[in-house]
């Protein structure tokens, strides 16, 4: 196996890690063919646009694909020179939250068909630990044929990935140093920092343990919420007061996190320990009782319980505001939607979201305002679900004035704790303080 950085690359799989890997590569340098079974992402690329939100991809996809450095197909073209294939597709759970593993085994036997001797595979989808070395070799080396393989994991933050792709360091993990050097000298054209690893599982482990240790930390803020909630006590002034002068403490504002990787990396963890339950599962299923306590603590305000037809906004879809995304999968905002349906089922719910579309909302039957000021308009209940930095800077107390007396504003961010000046009738509480109760000032 030589070392290859100038051969062509194909990105098998063109969802947003594979879009976005594709379109940075292919802006530097190399020729990118991309593969994907979706035909509708297809149609998206044949008018030179992403099908999802990230900044800056749209003017990249259009002029890559106009100078030809990055083409695409449903199937991996046949070549008689050496290629480089960098499986990208998603590792889904199944309903017993176990690794869905067909997407991976199914694209590795097509890589494995299409390859010759000397060419390259790196694997990029976020797995359980021994998917690299365990299932795909063995299909590659099923073949006879002289493959070489890596694991190169995804790190980058959505809604940045194209600036961070450039400036994260690459973690390279593969079983020989020529296959090191081989991974490596792709990814030097990228960034100029690489960290080589061990081995296939050592790199593996990193991914997981990026996504898990994110969970663990908002878990935490979410628990001193928890217990906030059920005291005279603001978690923002126990997470703001504990962190002057000391340096031990640090951690992150409550609130709903969630996403594609959150809602199923734990289960990929505790699966690779074979553990039935584990500190990522517990971590996951606190940040996401957010939802049934807050939904009985708003149910639980005298006029909501008592006001059979209400008419409900709330504000935030897509599964975090910061940065920008317009991503639903894992939406812990999706989940509150559904609980405010089951609970009040005879009012009416409607959202708003700057990132979402009328065609994004209709695939999950949600109506949307077409602005934030119309949402607040008769407003029984207004909820802030994601944190949108254009949800920072709304005029709450104006707004308030748009909403129905009495009215109830539900902020699960916080953002408005402090110098409000409400409507009348109006009365707002966050989440992580639900003993301090803000009612009208004017």
């Amino acid at each position: 196996m030589s070392l290859k950085a100038e051969s062509p690359i194909v990105i098998v799989g063109l969802g947003y890690v594979g879009l976005t890997l594709a379109a940075f590569m292919s802006d530097n340098g190399f020729q990118i063919h991309g593969t994907e079974l979706r035909k509708s992402i297809l149609d998206q690329l044949r008018l030179k646009k992403s099908y999802f939100y990230e900044e800056n991809l749209d003017n990249i996809l259009e002029r890559v694909i106009s100078k030809g450095s990055f083409t695409f197909s449903e199937n991996i073209p046949k070549a008689s020179i050496n290629r480089t294939f960098i499986i990208t597709v998603g590792t889904p759970l199944l309903e017993s939250r176990e690794a869905n593993l067909e997407h991976i085994i199914n694209c590795a036997r097509e890589v494995a068909e299409a390859a010759i001797d000397d060419d390259f595979v790196i694997l990029r989808s976020t797995v359980k630990l021994g998917v690299t070395n365990g299932i795909v070799r063995p299909i590659l080396e099923a073949t006879g044929k002289k493959i070489g393989l890596a694991f190169c994991p995804e790190r980058t933050l959505e809604g940045a990935a194209i600036s961070e792709l450039g400036k994260l360091p690459q973690i390279i993990g593969a079983n020989t140093e020529l296959e090191k050097l081989q991974a490596g000298a792709i990814f030097n054209k990228l960034t100029s920092s690489i960290v080589m690893v061990s081995n296939i599982e050592t790199a593996e482990l990193i991914k997981l343990t990026d996504n898990i240790q994110r969970d663990i930390h908002f878990a935490i803020s979410n628990e001193v919420a928890m217990a906030a909630n059920k005291f005279n006590i603001k978690a923002s002034e126990v997470i703001s007061a504990g962190k002057i002068g000391y340096p031990r403490t640090n951690l992150a504002s409550p609130g709903p996190v969630g996403g594609p990787c959150l809602e199923k990396d734990p289960h990929l963890f505790a699966e690779s320990l074979g553990w039935s339950e584990s500190l990522a599962q517990t971590a996951r299923k606190i940040n996401t009782l957010i939802v049934p306590e807050s939904i009985e603590f708003i149910s639980s305000q005298n006029f909501i319980s008592m006001k059979k037809h209400l008419r409900i906004s709330l504000l935030g879809l897509a599964f975090k505001g910061a940065p920008e995304t317009n991503d639903l999968r894992g939406s812990i905002s999706l989940q509150i939607y559904n609980s405010l349906k089951s609970r009040f089922p005879e009012s009416e719910i409607l959202c708003f979201d700057p990132m979402i579309t009328k065609l994004e909302a209709d695939k999950f039957g949600i109506n949307l305002f077409s602005t934030v000021e119309e949402s607040f308009e008769k407003a029984d209940l207004v909820l802030i679900t994601n944190n949108n930095k254009i949800f920072s800077r709304l005029d709450i107390d104006s707004l308030s004035l748009k909403m129905n007396s009495p009215g109830f504003i539900y902020d699960y961010w916080g953002r408005f704790d402090n110098q409000l000046k409400l409507n009348t009738g109006v009365t707002y509480s966050s989440w992580g303080s639900h003993g301090v109760l803000r009612a009208a000032t004017r």
